[in-house]
């Protein structure tokens, strides 16, 4: 079946998501007046996820190195998995949120009855593009190497993540990988010249980016080829992709990335659902405050047991 679901919807935002917007606005959008650096914004990132104050998730976290890459099984205590999640952390490709990301797992675990491998992919700028796809590949091949059925395996990732994701679907097929039984992916960029991007319409109602933002990924895409799918899916091979909810917020440049991946991946025979949501940002399903962030989740996870066996 293939379908298309790009609703704006009738209500608006909640008055908690207002209050977000506000605060991304006044918090996060100046950063881009400067040149993004990786590095300085990595350090940012890592003492902004200290002092969140998240809940410490209720789960039991292993370490484990998958196809070479470190990663950790996060379940969620009290659920006995049927299930296996790969799930990809957004951070442009060059920081990491690990306590939050930890958080967010072990809830879509806990509504998925699954068990979530986290990879800790290579970064940028120490590692450029083709590693973080390259990690990723290793890590789904290495799923599938230890027996996990991939009817029973879906990938998750937001922003950077929901790339990695899309890159890593493209890439098994090539390499006669199964495909996963579904792909949940967050906000993901697809189109790395940026041509899918409305920036004359999105940029005053984002909170959060700016066009200069997009500079931050300079440094992971480097020399190559803007048009490669490893960097820009939505130029690949989408034909028998596995079936795919892509979701972004109403108020993020990079919301005609999830409506034109969605149109492109339905012309390709792909079952493809798009969802805007309206007057949200960009990733807002890891604010587990919002009302829209609980809903949002519930029905990914909705979707993801319709397609897993």
């Amino acid at each position: 079946m293939i379908t298309s679901e790009s609703p704006l919807g009738t209500r608006g935002p909640s008055l908690r998501s207002r209050w977000l917007c506000a605060w991304l606005r006044w918090t996060v959008r100046p950063i881009w007046g400067e040149t993004p650096d990786p590095l300085v914004l990595r350090a940012r990132a890592d003492a902004l996820d200290r002092s969140l104050g998240w809940p410490p998730p209720r789960c039991e976290i292993t370490p484990v190195a998958a196809g070479g890459v470190p990663a950790q099984w996060v379940t969620a205590r009290g659920v006995t998995p049927v299930r296996t999640l790969l799930y990809l952390h957004g951070g442009g490709f060059s920081f990491h949120l690990p306590r939050c990301y930890t958080r967010f797992a072990t809830e879509i675990g806990r509504q998925l009855e699954a068990r979530v491998l986290l990879p800790d992919y290579r970064l940028s700028p120490e590692h450029p593009f083709p590693a973080a796809p390259d990690d990723c590949l290793a890590t789904y091949r290495w799923l599938l190497e230890q027996g996990v059925d991939p009817r029973r395996l879906a990938i998750a990732g937001d922003s950077a993540g929901a790339n990695l994701a899309l890159v890593t679907l493209l890439q098994a097929k090539q390499q006669g990988l199964p495909q996963p039984a579904a792909a949940w992916l967050l906000s993901p960029g697809v189109d790395f010249d940026w041509s899918t991007t409305d920036f004359e319409t999105l940029e005053p109602i984002d909170p959060m980016f700016t066009r200069q933002a997009m500079t931050l990924m300079d440094p992971y895409v480097g020399g190559a080829d803007r048009r490669d799918p490893r960097l820009s899916p939505i130029h690949g091979d989408l034909a028998g992709l596995a079936p795919l909810l892509l979701e972004a917020g109403e108020r993020e440049v990079l919301r005609e990335h999830v409506r034109r991946f969605g149109e492109a991946s339905r012309r390709a025979g792909v079952t493809a659902t798009d969802r805007v949501w309206p007057g949200l940002p960009h990733v807002f399903q890891v604010m587990p405050y919002l009302p829209e962030a609980r809903e949002s989740v519930r029905e990914a996870v909705a979707f993801l047991r319709s397609h897993i066996e």
